[in-house]
């Protein structure tokens, strides 16, 4: 061998070691896998079966910052715990419970400085949670499901992870069982859907099909937009660019803070703007200054589903019906 390929070699060597010890590494810092056969790791399992379709939810980011070096979420941790529970998944499901059994399982979310780091390190964190919900929902079609229709929600992070673990593994998804999968909050190109196999919904009664969407104002930017994002309007639940009325919003819903929310009739206008995104007129100031605008000015992201919250409700119940009359 010669002495250039000898170095080579060592070079490589090297690179592979040291890749090695890096994953080693994360590996030992990661927080302890969840065990879904444990109901500690659930947010919600319905364990009195009312429905004859069921919802597998996975929910946003909770866990914000300072990360302090911990980026992936502790399970342990008894008050995100709680938190997630009441802040956001059992809010959120709410929308869902007239129609639905709900299984939200708990995983190891990512932080939100994880979300803006670069794509090269933001796929390594984003391992952990696809890894727990995939092992979640595994073990949710065959211990709890029972051969019951689902529907899949998410969203933001709940939406991404979802995403990427379909597009992974599309094998997992039986559509022929698949009411809808709501999934707003982050973006879906037609390469994604393509991957999936799954259209965008076009009618409200439509089944098997996905709803997405990023609620801004104008001028707003959001972080959860992205060069390519399809929406579908949950006013009137098709991918029509045309602004539809505040009169055909039911009723928003939304969270302020734990006992407290606004709950607002004809609350606002939407339309699908030339980027993809759901645009709504800006709030009315008594409106506008309670809310939580984290992610900048005219983006309404934490709002995805208050601002329409009876919208999805009635909806869901919608394509409920449907598909049970579809598959009798």
């Amino acid at each position: 061998m010669s002495v250039k390929k000898i170095i080579t070699y060592f070079i490589f060597m090297i690179v592979i070691v040291s890749a090695s010890a890096c994953n080693i590494k994360r590996a030992a810092q990661l927080p302890t896998a969840p065990d879904y056969s444990d109901d500690r790791f659930w947010s919600i399992k319905d364990e009195n079966i009312k429905h004859e379709i069921d919802v597998f939810f996975v929910h946003p980011t909770t866990y914000g910052p300072p990360a302090n070096g911990h980026l992936i979420a502790d399970l342990n941790d008894q008050n995100l715990n709680h938190i997630t529970d009441r802040d956001t998944v059992q809010w959120i499901t709410r929308s869902f419970t007239d129609s639905c059994n709900i299984f939200a399982p708990r995983y190891r979310q990512m932080n939100i400085e994880v979300l803006q780091m670069d794509d090269q390190h933001l796929q390594e964190y984003l391992k952990t949670p696809v890894d727990d919900i995939k092992a979640a929902f595994k073990y949710y079609l065959n211990n709890l499901n029972n051969g019951r229709p689902f529907i899949l929600a998410s969203h933001s992070q709940g939406s991404f992870v979802l995403q990427t673990l379909l597009r992974n593994n599309p094998e997992l998804l039986n559509k022929n069982k698949l009411v809808a999968a709501y999934m707003p909050g982050w973006t879906f190109t037609d390469q994604d859907l393509l991957d999936i196999g799954l259209k965008l919904s076009e009618k409200p009664d439509q089944t098997g099909c996905l709803i997405t969407w990023n609620t801004i104002g104008p001028g707003g930017k959001s972080p959860t937009v992205k060069q390519g994002a399809r929406c579908v309007n949950p006013l009137s639940w098709r991918t029509a660019a045309e602004e539809f009325p505040a009169s055909m919003n039911i009723q928003a819903r939304i969270f302020l803070s734990p006992g407290k929310k606004l709950l607002i009739k004809n609350f606002t206008a939407a339309r699908i703007n030339e980027d993809g995104a759901l645009e709504i007129p800006t709030p009315g100031p008594s409106v506008l200054s309670q809310l939580n605008m984290s992610l900048g000015n005219e983006v309404y992201h934490r709002y995805d589903y208050d601002f329409f919250f009876y919208n999805v409700q009635e909806n869901v119940k919608q394509r409920c019906e449907t598909y049970l009359k579809e598959h009798k």
